[in-house]
Order: structure tokens, then C-alpha cells, then sequence
């Protein structure tokens, strides 16, 4: 019988008990395929946004129903593309953080801020000549959208996927459904509708190179955020990467983007009021967490980084996850009026609850693995 000294024998119980741990040049393909996902998905979102872009010109060029439906697909579509991009958020990235060099915030705010109010913006019922659109005072620039988002308040959004949808849909005053707004809104000739033209083209055009300025920053190239990203020591940058994919799931999705509107029961409070995608969003987001986790393409995930036992662990909180938000009945606003023991709303509860199981998930592999993951609320 071989008998182990004391020593080696406690050391071989404690690898047995604890989670055996990624080399570093594992680490090192996770980081770098991390960078490289995110470089593609905002090339896709870029892209997609000029689509957006194209049908929104197809619209104006000539207001009908039809050209109108074709732009809010593209609008669909488009913030759908975004919404994986967002597991890249809350990650110290150039989405959200303060730029090194400007001190200026990252574009985040200009690209998908909600909720609206909408009276800032347009016409709403009760007040059909209000907002920035109808008082002629104010000049429809870039400088006077740039300016006025935010400014006083973050719900006077003037820029963005948001301020773009409410153009395209209006009010959602149907229980049912989505806002109806009409196309003859966009019909030229008259002073008010030429504002709102001018505005439509203008926050697309904004969109597009605010998306373009953040896909930059994810190329390969010296001076570019990507590069400083992937100088970091490897904890780190798998630190950074989980933190964004734990506070997107447990902070904004579970707390924001459910258990806001879940409490206060305001349709205004959910993400896409005004086509009624929320759950589309939800799917999307879900969609950027599971391939920043997972890998995508054969490259691999944040995950290869971590150890099998929590690794494990996640890929089912993800699974039952994708399951849950797949099962989603919309329309969502709809779902906020329930009782409190409507099997739809308790759905959305368990789905919150499990977002905040992953998030918390995330934080125990990164501390078994030595790596820092915080859950953080942005800017």
C-alpha cells in the first residue's frame, strides 16, 4: 500500500474539492475571442442600423402604410441586432465608460435611452401641438437633439433607438397592441410635419454614427479601445467581461427591465412601450449573454476561462433562462395589470429570479477562479 506524506496528501484532497482552473492560455483565447465577438456584433448592429437608415429614407421619400411598415421591420430588426451587443455594456467598454483621452461618457445614453416622454418629443393625446417638434423656436439640428436628450431630465430622450420608435409608432394608447401612429404624420408640405421629417432622418443618421463611433473602438488597431482591452492582464479582462454579462443579467434585465415595471405596473416603464418588443428586447439581450458566456462561430467563451464545476452550474441557469424568456406571452405591457398570481406575471418573477441566480452564479466562478466580478448599475 503506497502511503502519501501528510503535506501532498491534503494538497491532492484540496484539488479534488475545489474546481480545477483554466491555464492562461486559455484565458488568453477567451479574452481574445471576447474582443473579436464584440467587434463583429457591432459591425452587424452598424449595418443593421443603416438598413434602418435606408427604410426610414424609403419611408419619407414616400409616406404610405406600406413603406411605414417596412420602416418599423427595419427599426425591429435593427434594435434586435443592438440588443446582443449590450452583454458588452457595463464592461469598463467604450459603449458606456468614460473615453481616457476626452473624458467624454460613452454613447450608451444617445443610443437607447428610455423611457420617453414623449410629450417632450412630439404630440401626444391631450396636447396635439406640443413638444420640440412643434415649437418652431427651436431649430431641428443635431446640435438641438444633442443638446435637449437628457438635459433636464433622462426621460426627455431625443436621440436614439426610443426617440426613433415613438416617431415611428407614436402613443401606445391600444391595450392590445402597438402604437398606430399614421403615415400621413410624415407627409411634406406642411411646417410641422417637415420638422418631424427632418427630426426622423436626423436621430437615424445620429444613431448610425454613434453605433459606428463604438464599432471603431472594437477594431484591432493601435489607439482603439480593443487595443488597451487586450493589453490588460488577463484577471483583469475576464473580470471586466464577466462584470458586463453579471450586471446586464442581475442588474438591468432582472431589476430594470423587469422589476420596474412589474412594480410600478406602467407600460411607460417598459423598454419598447411603443411597438410592443419588449420581449423581443429580452430575447436579444439573452441571445448577447449566452454567446459572450458560451463562445459563437467555434470560438470559445468566457466560460472556457472558468472551471468545470461552476461552468456547469451556468450553462444550465442559461438554458432554463433561454427557455423562460422564450415562453414570454406578449404583449408585456399587458402582463403589468395582472393580479399578482397570473401565471404570466409569476413567469416574468421566476424569469427575474433567475437572471439574479446567473448574476450571482457569475460572481462565485469568477472568485473560485481569482477573477473580480462586480454587478454595477453604469452611468
Amino acid at each position: 500500500m503506497v502511503r502519501l506524506a501528510l503535506p501532498l496528501f491534503a494538497a491532492s484532497l484540496a484539488l479534488l474539492a475545489s474546481p480545477a482552473l483554466a491555464d492562461d492560455a486559455a484565458r488568453g483565447r477567451a479574452i481574445d475571442a471576447y474582443a473579436a465577438l464584440a467587434e463583429r456584433e457591432y459591425a452587424q448592429a452598424v449595418a443593421s442600423a443603416e438598413s434602418l437608415q435606408i427604410s426610414i429614407r424609403a419611408f419619407l421619400a414616400a409616406p404610405s402604410a406600406t413603406t411605414l411598415a417596412s420602416a418599423r421591420r427595419a427599426w425591429s430588426a435593427s434594435h434586435e441586432v443592438y440588443g446582443r451587443t449590450e452583454v458588452f455594456r457595463f464592461a469598463g467598454g467604450p459603449i458606456d465608460d468614460v473615453h481616457p483621452v476626452t473624458g467624454e461618457q460613452g454613447p450608451e445614453g444617445r443610443i437607447n435611452a428610455w423611457p420617453v416622454d414623449e410629450a417632450f418629443l412630439d404630440y401626444v393625446a391631450g396636447s396635439s401641438t406640443g413638444g420640440l417638434i412643434a415649437d418652431r423656436s427651436l431649430p431641428i439640428t443635431a446640435e438641438t437633439l444633442v443638446g435637449k436628450n437628457g438635459a433636464e431630465d433622462e426621460t426627455q430622450v431625443t436621440l436614439g433607438f426610443h426617440a426613433i420608435e415613438f416617431l415611428l409608432w407614436g402613443q401606445d394608447r391600444n391595450p392590445g397592441g402597438p402604437g398606430n401612429r399614421p403615415s400621413s404624420d410624415y407627409v411634406a408640405g406642411d411646417p410641422i410635419r417637415d420638422r418631424r421629417r427632418a427630426c426622423l432622418e436626423l436621430i437615424t443618421r445620429l444613431l448610425v454614427d454613434d453605433l459606428s463611433a463604438v464599432a471603431k473602438e472594437w477594431k484591432r488597431e493601435p489607439g482603439r479601445y480593443a487595443s488597451s482591452f487586450l493589453a490588460l492582464s488577463p484577471p483583469v479582462a475576464l473580470g471586466q467581461a464577466l462584470s458586463g454579462a453579471a450586471s446586464l443579467a442581475g442588474f438591468e434585465l432582472a431589476a430594470e427591465r423587469i422589476g420596474v415595471p412589474l412594480s410600478s405596473g406602467g407600460q411607460e416603464d417598459e423598454e419598447s412601450c411603443f411597438s410592443d418588443t419588449t420581449h423581443r428586447d429580452l430575447a436579444a439581450n439573452v441571445a448577447g449573454i449566452v454567446i459572450g458566456l458560451t463562445g459563437d462561430g467555434g470560438a470559445p467563451g468566457l466560460l472556457s476561462a472558468l472551471g468545470p464545476e461552476p461552468v456547469a452550474d451556468i450553462r444550465a441557469r442559461l438554458a432554463r433562462i433561454q427557455e423562460l424568456v422564450g415562453g414570454i406571452e406578449p404583449p408585456f405591457d399587458r402582463i403589468l395589470s395582472t393580479p399578482a398570481d397570473d401565471p404570466r406575471r409569476i413567469h416574468l418573477q421566476v424569469l427575474e429570479g433567475e437572471l439574479l441566480g446567473l448574476a450571482g452564479a457569475l460572481q462565485r466562478a469568477g472568485s473560485a477562479a481569482d477573477i473580480q466580478v462586480t454587478i454595477g448599475t453604469g452611468g
